[in-house]
């Protein structure tokens, strides 16, 4: 596939600010529950425009996916996995709280997302001047993580008291966060084993920048099955589905609105990776992650969340941001 460092680059800044800012519309949505968001943000960004952007931008799409069944499937079980990390995500805030729970879980999908597709493709790129830097950049994106998610929990007034905490459910909490890490970085997982349809694509006739397409619509579509399971669940068990009848127009459009604009943002990075050469899964991952936390930190100071936050979180949120793009800069030379 073709590369061109510049182009990549921004793609993949565009698909970070995209994944940082989608959830802003649903602010909107004051008589709606985080289930009735999801649950139409699920149809918009993981079921209606990946399938009409592949069936538009891909030539001969069902005759790509015959010949490559053996890919299909595995891409299709990547974005299985990733649907259910998408769900112990949210669990695993519930179980630990932020400040615990997203140091381990972002940590986990920053790395592992990152990391793995260079063992994949080739483990001795990892001791190459490239893979040092790559690995470095990392590093410390992980201590801004770390750093971000700590300011953020003492800027959340409804953070949960700690000591209150049984061991059990600690236990729980720490499985189900590594768990979710792990499954987090599964629709990169998906990108990368995707590539030889997007090799076949390209010789049916797909252009470069829209091949990547094809990964998507099979892998966010296993990824919506998940999410709107359990939406439907949540729907059902809290009486919420009745929502969807007391609010207007409004909630809807906002809803589908974050769905496409984070559906956006996987576009962007697939173009955006390519584009980035060999280690293109691994650069694009990490930088598309980081930046998506940078932006989101960013416009939730914009919108006032940090009006009435302390000075010490301020501080450590600034801190974590310097920090933050000093490892987007790491990685953004190599």
């Amino acid at each position: 596939m073709e590369t061109n460092n510049a182009a990549g680059m921004l793609l993949v800044i565009i698909a970070g600010s995209f994944s940082g800012t989608f959830a802003i519309p649903f602010k909107f949505n004051t008589k709606w529950q985080w289930e009735n968001n999801w649950a139409v943000w699920s149809v918009f960004a993981l079921l209606i425009t990946p399938w009409i952007v592949s069936l538009v931008t891909v030539p001969k799409l069902f005759e790509i996916y015959s010949e490559s069944i053996d890919n299909v499937l595995l891409v299709a079980l990547f974005g299985t996995i990733w649907g259910i990390g998408a769900i112990l995500f949210g669990r695993g805030i519930h179980y630990l709280g932020v400040s615990l729970s997203l140091p381990i879980m972002l940590g986990l999908i920053n790395s592992v997302g990152t990391i793995m597709p260079i063992v994949y493709k080739n483990p001795a790129d990892l001791f190459t001047q490239q893979g040092v830097q790559i690995l470095l950049g990392v590093a410390i994106l992980l201590v801004g993580i770390v750093i971000v998610s700590i300011a953020g929990s003492k800027n959340d007034s409804e953070n949960e008291d700690e000591t209150g905490r049984t061991k059990k459910a600690f236990t729980i909490g720490l499985i189900v966060c590594i768990l979710a890490g792990i499954f987090g970085p599964m629709v990169n997982f998906a990108f990368v084993f995707g590539e030889p349809m997007q090799l076949k694509a390209i010789e049916l006739g797909t252009s470069t920048t829209f091949a990547s397409n094809t990964v998507w619509s099979i892998a966010l579509t296993c990824g919506f099955v998940t999410n709107f399971g359990y939406c439907i669940y949540l729907l059902k068990k809290n009486g919420t589905d009745k929502q969807f009848n007391n609010a207007g127009i409004k909630h809807w459009i906002f809803a589908a609105l974050s769905g496409l604009i984070w559906y956006g943002s996987v576009m962007f990075y697939g173009v955006g990776s390519n584009k980035l050469g060999e280690m293109g899964a691994s650069v694009g991952w990490v930088l598309m992650q980081s930046l998506a936390i940078i932006a989101g930190n960013v416009s939730g100071i914009l919108a006032g969340e940090w009006k009435n936050a302390n000075h010490r979180a301020m501080r450590l949120m600034t801190a974590g941001m310097v920090v933050l793009v000093l490892g987007v800069l790491i990685i953004a030379y190599v």
